[in-house]
């Protein structure tokens, strides 16, 4: 009788779940970390990056375990991911030159776009109510001016 040895782990898919273990307890790190004031209440700024931190943490152990087999296509996601690395690369030249609602337009637009939605006009009016939504969320919400670009200083 023979027994044949369980398939080994690909390594390669381990990478993300060690990045996302990694940023995740560097995040929880980070916010106990942190050098507070006296004068803030119980549910200071160290609880925004403890609390991401640790859901970074749990999703990080789930991926480790997960089960599903990886995508057969091959050539699309290394079409997504180039898609979204140019995306991302636009992102920062527009985010300094035009400010953050361009460029937050042109984020989220270049993503959908790269995970495979085919409704362009919907997802560029999709894309503009996110990026308004963030600079409100931002703004009014948490006191924090984003970027205007060089293009709206200089004017």
């Amino acid at each position: 009788m023979t027994t044949t040895a369980p398939p080994a782990r690909d390594l390669g898919r381990l990478v993300l779940p060690a990045l996302v273990l990694l940023v995740g307890a560097g995040l929880v790190l980070g916010g106990f970390g942190l050098d507070l004031p006296l004068n803030i209440g119980y549910l200071g700024p160290q609880w925004f990056p403890i609390g991401v931190g640790g859901a970074l943490l749990v999703l990080g152990v789930l991926l480790l375990f997960d089960r599903s087999t990886p995508a057969t296509e091959t050539g699309s996601e290394w079409r997504s991911f180039g898609l979204v690395v140019a995306t991302l690369a636009a992102h920062v030249v527009l985010l300094w030159l035009v400010g953050w609602i361009p460029a937050g337009i042109a984020l989220f637009w270049g993503i959908a776009r790269a995970v495979g939605s085919t409704r362009a006009l919907f997802d560029l009016g999709v894309a503009a109510v996110f990026s308004c939504a963030v600079q409100f969320g931002f703004s009014a919400g948490l006191g924090v001016s984003l970027p205007v670009g060089l293009l709206l200083e200089a004017s």
